[in-house]
């Protein structure tokens, strides 16, 4: 850029989290459970890292496709899984895979950190529990694993823990002292469409059932980290009933406001229902076949009392899967140049207490409106820049005080390097030249006023029959030179006279008429004038007001002449300015005006009306409209005559959308698109997984 393009002071958001990650095991890998959960005890965010277990066929059930859509990681991290197949796994999944032997070394998963950086840096009155190796499994699921070299080297820290009795790593769940909950300090989603109040989960498994406990980690891994709206807990058959006093503590986490029925989920995968109901009378629950409720009340009801209630036929998923953003966040506000370097200063929402960590960011906010959320646009932003939804993500060290250098892209900017990602080569064409030029000298949104397109239609020069025969002969010789064509028409483009008209002949209602006209002349793409015609020569002249003679003399023979007039007085004429009117003559207005309908609709957008495509199998393409609509990419075909749309075009234009990777096909016409055509595109743009908008006279043309 010539000059910076400030766009003004924005207010922007940020979010600081952790990165991580979902770890792969074998199906019924008691040691790959162990060792991911490992793991995840030494890394900030752990507790919500889920564990999946890979069947041997690499079929991903969708259980797990939705647990890792949920959870948002940023990698899957190899445990226990044949190399290939967890290739295939992450693949699957759209993540790429790390062994975890590499996993705080390399890839997206290493940018985190140890516990110990977000966490107070005083030891809690009393220590965590934490699972030893060869523990039970549920122990291990329940509070977290380390080595005894892992917990020594806490001993003296702010995270020192201990192992515990049987009993403690069920009764410290209850109020979060074990060691997994020091992993989601200064964590959480900063937006969620999460319920308010919903049920406790108390999942019971065998002591060292693979499958329960997964279960119970991944139902916890999901639930939202910012809220206690659905207390959890891991108990083992054989063994609560000999826990004294587990009833009454259990009524200290169940008696919230009475806002959710049951009280209680009583949940496994594994456990005989009777046994469930055993395990249910110790903790003195009654069971109900209650109609589930959910959610926040205003005012906040009375506190639910006992006997608390249960159900066992409850699947929480339904509750879990919800759409969330994570991160601690924080607002700041920032000095932003469109398409140059901007600055980003902002206090980390996260307090880190000790150097040398790592930690993601994400920012977002206006200056980021209408760029499409591709990577090859987050690379404009920043060399290492990754969309996450309607955030930048950078990858940065743990710091409490952040100071950023950016580049917000111009919507041409992102438009250009969408398509040099979709395309080997791409340039303007000779209709984009054109329109691109016009959309520069003129308010092009003027098309969509009453009247206005067809003024310019009417107004529009016809070629002359000798470009016609040209163009035959041409035809006629078999050539399919498109250059050859464009000289031809660049040729005969200014050789016939420019139309004129008065308004009585632009094929309007009287007043529409005169309106359209003079809102041409106001845009700069008519001019008014007279004619003459001359008696001698019998030749019609159109003479601009700026250039009338009170004594008119004919331009051809020069002999005396006179201005036109009707009975109610002088008559006026209008005509187009040559470039307009070469414009329209080139099938151009019907480009623009989709473009100034589409913007009108979407104003943080940006198009091309014309665009050569070239592919890396050496075919080609032309798209009439490509370009950035209020963030999605966009692309299609325009037409004058909706008739123009065959079976055959239709599936050229989709095929071609589809190549470019677009979200949106464009389908625009200036008369009716027939619902026959509508449900044609609409089929063929589902199988091709794009949106598909149409546009014709009953959106384009105001009456």
């Amino acid at each position: 850029m010539d000059r910076r393009d400030y766009l003004g002071q924005s207010m922007m958001q940020a979010a600081v989290l952790p990165a991580r990650a979902a770890y792969l095991i074998r199906v019924g890998s008691d040691t790959g459970f162990r060792r991911a959960v490992q793991e995840a005890s030494t890394r900030w965010g752990g507790m919500t890292e889920p564990i999946l277990a890979i069947p041997e066929n690499g079929e991903i059930p969708d259980e797990l496709r939705q647990t890792v859509a949920t959870a948002k990681v940023e990698a899957v991290v190899n445990v226990d899984v044949d190399d290939a197949l967890a290739q295939r796994a992450a693949a699957a999944l759209s993540l790429t895979c790390i062994p975890i032997a590499q996993i705080d070394h390399a890839g997206a998963a290493m940018f985190t950190c140890h516990p110990l950086h977000v966490n107070p840096p005083v030891q809690p009155s009393t220590l965590p529990v934490v699972a030893v190796e060869g523990a039970p499994l549920w122990q291990v699921a329940a509070a977290g694993l380390l080595s005894e070299d892992q917990a020594d080297e806490l001993r003296h820290t702010a995270l020192a823990v201990r192992s515990g009795l049987p009993d403690e790593y069920g009764r410290t769940q209850l109020y979060g002292a074990t060691h997994l909950q020091s992993t989601i300090a200064q964590f959480g989603e900063h937006r969620s469409n999460a319920f308010g109040s919903l049920p406790a989960a108390v999942w019971v498994t065998a002591p060292d059932d693979v499958e329960d406990c997964l279960a119970f980690w991944n139902a916890r891994a999901l639930r939202p980290a910012s809220r206690a709206g659905m207390p959890m807990l891991l108990l083992p058959t054989g063994q609560v009933q000999h826990w004294l006093g587990l009833a009454q503590q259990l009524t200290g986490m169940l008696s919230r406001p009475a806002e959710f029925a049951p009280d209680v989920m009583l949940l496994s995968r594994n456990v005989p229902q009777e046994q469930l109901h055993e395990i249910a009378k110790v903790l003195e629950l009654q069971h109900t076949e209650e109609e589930v409720r959910a959610g926040t009340e205003f005012p906040t009801p009375a506190l639910r009392q006992a006997p608390f209630t249960y159900r066992t036929d409850l699947d929480p998923r339904q509750w879990l899967l919800r759409e969330r953003e994570y991160g601690l966040s924080t607002s700041f506000d920032a000095h932003v140049f469109a398409g140059d370097a901007s600055t980003l200063r902002f206090t980390s929402p996260v307090h880190f207490h000790t150097q040398g960590s790592w930690a993601l960011i994400r920012a977002w906010g206006s200056p980021f409106d209408g760029l499409p959320r591709r990577n090859c646009v987050a690379t404009l932003v920043e060399k290492a820049a990754e969309w996450r939804g309607d955030s930048i993500q950078l990858r940065s060290h743990a710091q409490n005080e952040y100071i950023f250098s950016i580049t917000v892209p111009t919507l041409a900017q992102a438009a250009e390097a969408v398509l040099a990602e979709a395309s080997t080569r791409h340039t303007l064409s000779d209709k984009g030249k054109l329109g691109v030029a016009l959309q520069a000298q003129a308010e092009i949104a003027a098309l969509l006023e009453p009247g206005v397109y067809e003024a310019v239609i009417a107004l529009t020069t016809p070629r002359s029959k000798e470009l016609l025969k040209e163009l035959r002969k041409i035809k006629a010789e078999g050539s399919d030179d498109f250059a050859q064509l464009v000289e031809l028409a660049s040729m005969w483009g200014g050789r016939a006279e420019r139309r004129y008209r008065p308004t009585t002949k632009l094929e309007l209602p009287p007043k529409r008429a005169s309106e359209a006209a003079e809102r041409l002349c106001a845009l700069g793409w008519a001019e008014r004038g007279v004619e003459t015609n001359c008696v001698q020569c019998g030749v019609r002249t159109f003479h601009p007001f700026e250039q009338t003679q009170r004594r008119p003399v004919c331009p051809g023979c020069s002999a005396p002449s006179r201005y036109e007039t009707t009975a109610d007085g002088l008559s006026v004429f209008y005509r187009l300015d040559s470039f307009v009117d070469r414009a329209s003559d080139q099938g151009l207005l019907p480009h623009l005006l989709v473009i100034a309908a589409l913007t009108e609709r979407e104003p943080n957008s940006y198009f091309l009306p014309g665009v050569n495509l070239w592919f890396s199998d050496q075919t080609r393409g032309e798209a009439d409209v490509f370009g950035l609509y209020g963030g999605r990419v966009l692309s299609g075909e325009v037409k004058t005559s909706a008739s123009q749309f065959t079976t055959e075009q239709l599936t050229h234009d989709i095929a071609l959308s589809a190549r470019l990777g677009v979200d949106i096909h464009l389908l625009a016409a200036v008369d009716t698109v027939l619902r026959a055509t509508r449900e044609q595109a609409a089929e063929l743009c589902s199988d091709a997984g794009l949106e598909l908008l149409v546009l014709d006279k009953s959106k384009l043309r105001r009456s």
